[in-house]
């Protein structure tokens, strides 16, 4: 009842583009079947599923409260011997979903621990993060959907990339302290390059961006 490997690999690639992020507005969405039971065609208990729901959202409570963590039930009609878990949020107003555990699938009935267990190790903590925030030099109002690439100074290879949301930010996960060259690239202004020191749980680094064209560098500041 765990979360799967292929599971575990797409959400820390969404948290490594900046997708799901600390601040991302969570929820555990669950699909259980309410179908009364026992029938003629269907064995067992309606209220088993109901428990499972429970114990789920009891788990999260407790668990996963950093994240502040919701469970709801899916809008959809739920499927016949359904227990279906998925994780839900939005970045830049686009919704995610990705499902964490198939009953219907499976055959099996999840652990709730097993699940929050898996989920608080993947999940990113303000603690464990490095924050960039790209402003308009002209009015210091973040810019959305700026492209943001941090590079290895000495091999100049990608180390991470990221998407800043609609306040202009982006984290980026599972970093060393140290000097990155940092690129941005954002639609109506010129693409500008930093070397930047990155501590992760430090300040949040702004970078300024000037809509002229012929702006040959970006200035960059410390932020809180």
């Amino acid at each position: 009842g765990a979360v799967a490997g292929s599971v575990r690999e797409k959400l820390q690639s969404c948290v490594a583009l900046g997708v799901l992020t600390s601040n991302s507005v969570m929820r555990l969405e669950v699909e259980y079947c309410t179908a009364k039971r026992p029938s003629i065609t269907l064995r067992g208990s309606s209220r088993k599923y109901r428990q499972y729901y429970e114990e789920l959202d009891k788990e999260a409570r407790e668990s996963l409260g950093e994240w502040r963590m919701l469970v709801t039930r899916a809008a959809q009609k739920p499927r016949i011997g359904a227990f279906e878990v998925s994780l839900v949020w939005s970045h830049n107003d686009y919704p995610y979903k990705v499902c964490l555990f198939s009953k219907l699938g499976s055959r099996l009935w999840p652990s709730s621990r097993l699940l929050a267990e898996s989920l608080y190790s993947v999940l990113p903590r303000p603690s464990d993060l490095v924050c960039v925030r790209v402003t308009d030099a002209s009015g210091g109002k973040g810019i959305a959907d700026t492209h943001i690439v941090l590079q290895d100074p000495d091999s100049n290879l990608v180390v991470r990339s990221a998407v800043t949301d609609h306040e202009g930010s982006a984290e980026f996960s599972s970093i060393r302290e140290g000097y990155y060259n940092v690129t941005v690239q954002a639609e109506g202004f010129s693409q500008e390059q930093a070397l930047l020191t990155l501590r992760p749980g430090g300040d949040t680094k702004v970078i300024r961006l000037s809509s002229s064209p012929r702006s040959p560098n970006a200035s960059v500041e410390m932020g809180g």
